[in-house]
Order: C-alpha cells, then structure tokens, then sequence
C-alpha cells in the first residue's frame, strides 16, 4: 500500500519507528520531509502524496493537534481527498481537544509495542483492501464482458451527439472537480470546483467562421479576413474577432464561451502546472509564441490548429498556450470574492474582458496558463481568437 505518515516534529522518532516497521512489511511510505523545499513547492508536493496514497496514518498527539501545526493541514487534505484514515494515539486523549472530524472516527490505541501494533493494523487493513479490489476487478470484469458487444456503439453516439456542436467542432469533456486557480501573482490561489463541462479541441478555424458569417451574411468580417481565398488557409484559427464576434459564434453553434475558471482547468490540470503540457519552459515545439512581428497574419504568423501535440494539455486540448489568445465570458475585475469557490462566473459587470492563453508573439511569460489579460470587448488584434465551451447534460 501506498501510506502518508503524518507526524508533529517532536513526535518524529516515534514516526520514524513506525515508519520501519511498515517499510519492512514492503509498503511505500511518505515519511521523511526535511529534504522538501520550502514554500508552495512543500505544500504542493505533501498534497500530492497525499491525494495518492491509500491510507493516511495520523499520529495522534498534543502537537499534532496543536492550531499552529502543519499535521492539521494534512489532515484537512486527506479528510477532503477521502483517504482512508488510520488516527493513531500517542497520548492519553482529551476528547474535548480532539477536532470534530475526527470524533466520529475510531482512533487506535494501544499499551504494547507501537509499531508493531500499528504494523498489524496497517496489515489487517492492507488485506481487506487488497479483497476489495479483487472483488471490484471481478465486477469489472464481468461489466465489460457483458457491455462488449454494445460499449463501442455507445462511445460513438455519445461521442456524436455530446462532443461537437452544431459547427461539427470536435469537444473534449474535462471532468467535475476541484483545482487550484491562480498562482498568487497573476491572481490569488485559491481552490475552485467545477462541474463537468465540454471544450472545444481547437480553436475555431477559419473555415468554421466562415460557415458562421455565411449563415449570417450582414455581419462585418474579422479584421484581416483573407477574402481571395479563405480556404486555403482553412484550419488556421481565426484572429481578429473581438468579444462579440466569438460570444455570436459560440451561441450559434449552440455552445457559449468558457468562464475564466473553465478555460483556465481546461489548460491547467489539477497540478498547478505552469503551461498546459507542465512546468518545463515553452519550445518551438510546444507553442506558437514569440514570433516576429509581420503581416499578413495568415501567411507566417499563426499555425494550424493541433500542429503543436506536445503542448496539449491534461484533457486532451490542443493550443491553449500561443497561437492565438482567446477570449472567455468574465468580465475583468482585479478582486475575487473569497465565497466564490464553485463555478464562478466572475463579475457581473465591467468595462473589459478576460483573454486567456497569449498569442503567436508573445513572450514566455505571457502564454502561461494562469496569465490573465484584459481587453474592451471591441477590441480587434490580429493575435485574438477563441474557443467555445458547453455544459455537460
């Protein structure tokens, strides 16, 4: 099993005890963290380990339970991630010191040998979870032996009538949960849960507009529109729309644009990453950016749309760094509310929207996923496209 060990400082060689004892039972325990580095890179990685490991031990103690210690944050994030918890006493408890979350959880306590009691339990506890997933794995099993003949029909029609819209666009669904947003200089950190929704692969091509400003023939083109022949330069994403061009678009097509909090989730993952392929800094081979600055746009400035697979991002989205930056619903607005954690909209009103992503000519520094830009919404530049987004029904 994979075990977080969460232990106050003063209780460390106790831990370090317990620590070897299930080391030698074979599992893999997160116990030692006097070489992490410090700041957000301690938090982020203790989380990690945290939301990946099986069981959470808590050695129960005055320390641990004291407001100033780092062990009540571990354990905030296993009780949120829903690790199985294993609180174990040290001390003689005071039940009225104890936090509530752990009142309606049976805390291990013994008066022999500590870790070998602990080591025992750890067993017991390994046992049943390994019968659980045999018993799961059969379940499994017999599900996709029965849904084999009619699993692939399935994936296609939901596919088809759940992952385009009415532009044929193709959409990747990004799953309900949480992640952190901002990165405490671009904005604040904050943790935001979202509901499943659906993103637009790609940008919207100029083939796609087309279709659109053919369906609606009084609309006024984007700036730079290659009007001779707009084919030729079909999967290119179309710039030089403003905020109204690509709300219109997105409605048309039955979709809307992605709130800030869905497009940033959609190019960030739920790790924190700096880009939406990681942390490594941008390549040519990841990112249209930093490109020199000529016209006509179509010609040497922005790509194809999906040219850059080793950029893309957890879900599967292709772009969301460079080529074009693109806009989303929010209003721009400097401060968020510390009560909007799920599904935030943004504000209501404003004077300027939100661009996400940077484009073909911007630096680095601009086409990270937590960079936020702001723009009137009938701005025009020829480094500005968009995406669509849509609920999951």
């Amino acid at each position: 099993m994979k075990i977080f060990l969460s232990y106050a400082s003063e209780d460390r060689e106790t831990a370090k005890a317990i620590y070897l004892a299930l080391r030698d039972q074979g599992h893999r325990v997160f116990f030692d963290r006097a070489d992490l580095p410090a700041g957000d890179e301690f938090h982020n990685r203790i989380r990690r380990a945290i939301e990946g490991a099986h069981l959470f031990i808590f050695l129960f103690s005055a320390k641990a339970i004291d407001a100033r210690s780092y062990t009540l944050s571990e354990l905030e994030i296993a009780q949120n991630s829903r690790v199985k918890l294993l609180p174990v006493a040290l001390d003689q408890l005071d039940f009225a010191a104890i936090p509530a979350s752990l009142k309606a959880v049976t805390i291990y306590q013994t008066e022999g040998n500590l870790a070998a009691s602990v080591s025992a339990e750890v067993c017991r506890i390994a046992a049943d979870f390994r019968r659980k997933r045999v018993q799961q794995g059969v379940v499994a099993m017999a599900i996709l032996v029965a849904l084999s003949g009619g699993l692939y029909y399935a994936l296609r029609s939901r596919e088809n009538l759940g992952f385009t819209g009415k532009d044929g666009a193709p959409m990747v669904l990004v799953p309900a949960g949480t992640f952190v947003m901002g990165d405490d200089q671009e904005s604040p950190r904050r943790e935001i849960y979202l509901d499943a929704f659906y993103m637009d692969k790609f940008e919207i091509t100029l083939s796609r507009f087309a279709q659109f400003l053919k369906a609606h023939g009084s609309l006024r083109p984007p700036d730079d529109w290659p009007e001779r022949d707009p084919s030729a330069v079909a999967d290119l994403p179309v710039v030089g729309v403003d905020w109204h061009d690509a709300e219109a678009y997105c409605r048309w097509a039955g979709k809307r644009l992605p709130t800030e909090a869905e497009w940033e989730k959609a190019a960030r993952g739920s790790d924190e990453r700096k880009y939406p392929w990681g942390n490594d800094e941008p390549r040519g081979d990841r990112a249209r950016f930093e490109r020199p600055y000529q016209n006509p746009v179509y010609r040497d400035d922005v790509s194809p749309v999906g040219k850059y697979t080793k950029g893309m991002s957890p879900f599967g989205v292709d772009d969301l760094a460079g080529n074009a930056a693109e806009w989303v619903n929010d209003w721009y607005a400097e401060s968020f509310p510390s009560a909007e954690t799920r599904n935030p909209r943004g504000a209501e009103t404003g004077k300027e929207k939100v661009l996400r992503g940077g484009g073909w000519y911007d630096p680095a520094a601009r086409i990270t996923a937590t960079k936020r830009m702001h723009a009137g919404p009938d701005h025009r530049d020829d480094a500005t496209g968009f995406r669509c987004a849509a609920d999951r029904s």
